[in-house]
């Protein structure tokens, strides 16, 4: 053993960002993508809803859109969007209700209706899924109605 070695400290593990450590770190967690979730949900429902709502409140944009294939499909856009925020809400309200049934009822634990919302609560792809096919939705209604404006003689892209 030289001079040298006791005066070094073996490294203690540092701990990894957002690793469950056993605390209540976990429910801290949840609660940040609780909030960014409602968030996002928020502004994409607000988004969607809106593009619509602008064409019916703007006598100038009615008036250049209204009886086109191209209003059509820009507001079909937007309400498809919405609509995939509202089923996912609606699916994820469900697991949260069969979760919030099976506490502390373990015969309901054990019925096949539990397991299912339960499977399908652990699927975050699900999630993931429809706010990507959202944001599609949108980008594609957005860049249809910025070419109606901006280049109004271009062929339907």
């Amino acid at each position: 053993m030289t001079q040298f070695d006791s005066k070094i400290k073996p490294e203690e593990p540092q701990p990894q960002p957002f690793e469950y450590d056993g605390t209540d770190q976990k429910e801290g967690l949840f609660q940040n993508y609780n909030e960014y979730s409602k968030s996002l949900r928020t502004w994409f429902v607000a988004y969607g809803i809106g593009g619509p709502v602008l064409f019916l409140s703007n006598e100038k944009i009615a008036s250049h859109l209204t009886g086109t294939a191209e209003a059509v499909y820009i507001v079909s856009s937007f309400l498809i969007g919405v609509a995939l925020q509202i089923l996912l809400s609606m699916i994820n309200k469900w697991v949260a209700w069969h979760m919030y049934a099976g506490a502390g009822d373990n015969e309901y634990k054990k019925s096949r209706r539990y397991k299912i919302w339960c499977e399908i609560g652990h699927l975050s792809w699900i999630d993931i899924l429809f706010d990507v096919l959202s944001a599609v939705f949108f980008v594609i209604a957005t860049w249809k109605t910025m070419m109606a404006f901006l280049a109004p003689n271009i062929a339907s892209i």
